[in-house]
């Protein structure tokens, strides 16, 4: 064994706390015999926030507050407000007052193509042109009559967009007062009209108003019934004094045409097409 102080235990120590940072001694101040207890005054006194960590802690809970109220009313307005705002804007569009214009097909089937269109313009429609010249070659004409309050350019922006990817209002607003007419003259002329009938209230009632406005009510009625397509429908003839023609009148509903959450479940949507009898 090495000569030499001999290493003792508070020497050890001593070299321990060396490199321990300075603590203050506990303090024991309650003795119960031989057992002395630490003084617990300070786990003891009440635990109160200073004023200025009470003030920051009101300000977090009145902005988490205002932020839980905010994103609570947006689900809740996407949830319900939306969809009845949107149905309120369907309903306007469909109880404004439009005029439709329909043309009289009996009239215009004597008529070119130049008339008939110069009579649109000369009634102060606003005509939408959708004309494939490849399919008129022979002549003839695709376009579509817009409501009174629809542009130009929105009803090419709605179209571009897709009639089935409208909203019930827009679908409203667009289809309301307008028709599409389409003329071709290949072997015979042949002519035929469609659009949306929101008043009627029932396919048989929207083939009524189409018999009356066209002036067909009181000619020769042929066969009715309904076909493979689904469609109720009434056909006839109409003599005029440049000839007999014959007609059809066709509808269905008009939730089988176009796919539109939102429009009545009423609606009808119609097809008149005039020929010349061979």
């Amino acid at each position: 064994m090495p000569k030499g102080r001999p290493q003792t235990k508070s020497g050890n120590l001593d070299k321990v706390q060396s490199f321990l940072p300075d603590i203050k001694p506990a303090e024991y101040t309650k003795t119960d015999g031989n057992v002395r207890y630490l003084d617990g005054e300070e786990l003891a006194r009440p635990f109160d926030f200073p004023n200025t960590s009470r003030k920051a802690l009101l300000i977090f809970l009145v902005v988490a507050a205002l932020i839980g109220a905010f994103f609570v009313f947006q689900v809740f307005d996407k949830v319900f407000g939306e969809p009845a705002r949107a149905q309120a804007d369907a309903e306007a569009n469909l109880a404004r007052e439009v005029s439709y214009d329909w043309p009289t097909l009996s009239a215009l089937m004597a008529l070119d193509d130049v008339t008939i269109l110069d009579d649109f313009e000369n009634s102060g429609f606003t005509m939408y042109d959708r004309t494939d010249e490849a399919e008129h070659a022979a002549g003839g004409f695709d376009v579509i009559k817009l409501p009174g309050d629809v542009s130009l350019a929105d009803a090419g922006a709605m179209y571009l967009e897709g009639v089935n990817n409208l909203s019930a209002a827009n679908a409203a607003k667009l289809l309301k007062g307008s028709w599409t007419l389409t003329v071709n003259r290949n072997d015979y002329v042949d002519m035929n009209l469609k659009y949306a009938d929101f008043d009627s209230g029932s396919v048989e009632a929207a083939i009524q108003t189409a018999l009356n406005e066209q002036g067909l009510a009181n000619s020769i009625l042929d066969d009715s019934g309904v076909d493979d397509a689904g469609n109720t429908f009434q056909s006839g003839a109409v003599e005029t004094e440049d000839g007999t023609y014959n007609w059809r009148i066709s509808a269905i509903s008009l939730s089988s045409v176009y796919d539109i959450d939102g429009l009545p479940d009423t609606a009808v949507y119609i097809g008149i097409r005039m020929t010349e009898q061979a």
